[in-house]
């Protein structure tokens, strides 16, 4: 595909093109919450929309999508959780589980999983946003510098101070699991 702005696709078609790339992105960072994953991807295709109306022509729209999924899915995490802090009963050993034995590694796996969604929630959005591009979505510094219109030495600065924050968190909040450096 041709990178001049004139070729870029017409609106209908963004979601066929980009579509698999936006939703891996949000499932990576949300987990199989069907229903919120799927407003992401709507608020995520709505974003660009009106991002592509008020600005000069997006030189890398699957990288802009990315970066909008990625903000939109954070949002989420924060959302659940404030919810989940408002909801949660007083007394948690009171209430019984309601999921399903699994074994042990399932279980450790998920319970990681949602630290590091509840540790992505609680750093700053813009080193969220350099942590997953980089680390989850695999880009390289210099993608996720375009992506965020920023350079290349501030995503690394944004990653210092994400991957610090999260050990920080993941330390505080799980001091039974030994945190990596």
């Amino acid at each position: 595909m041709n990178d001049s702005p004139s070729s870029f696709p017409n609106k209908s078609s963004l979601p066929h093109l980009h579509g698999q790339a936006v939703w891996g992105v949000i499932v990576r960072v949300l987990g199989t919450n069907g229903h919120d994953a799927a407003d992401c991807f709507q608020q995520t295709f709505l974003e660009f929309i009106a991002c592509q109306q008020k600005t000069a022509p997006v030189r890398s729209p699957e990288a802009l999508l990315k970066k909008i999924a990625t903000a939109r899915a954070i949002d989420m995490v924060r959302k659940q959780a404030r919810e989940r802090k408002r909801t949660e009963p007083a007394d948690p050993d009171a209430v019984v589980s309601q999921r399903l034995p699994r074994p042990e590694s399932f279980a450790e796996a998920e319970e990681l999983r949602e630290d590091l969604r509840l540790a992505l929630a609680a750093i700053k959005k813009d080193q969220a946003t350099a942590f997953v591009l980089t680390a989850i979505e695999n880009m390289t510094t210099e993608e996720a510098a375009t992506s965020m219109g920023i350079t290349v030495n501030h995503v690394r600065v944004l990653l210092h101070r994400a991957r610090n924050a999260m050990q920080h968190h993941l330390a505080s909040h799980a001091p039974q699991r030994r945190v990596l450096k």
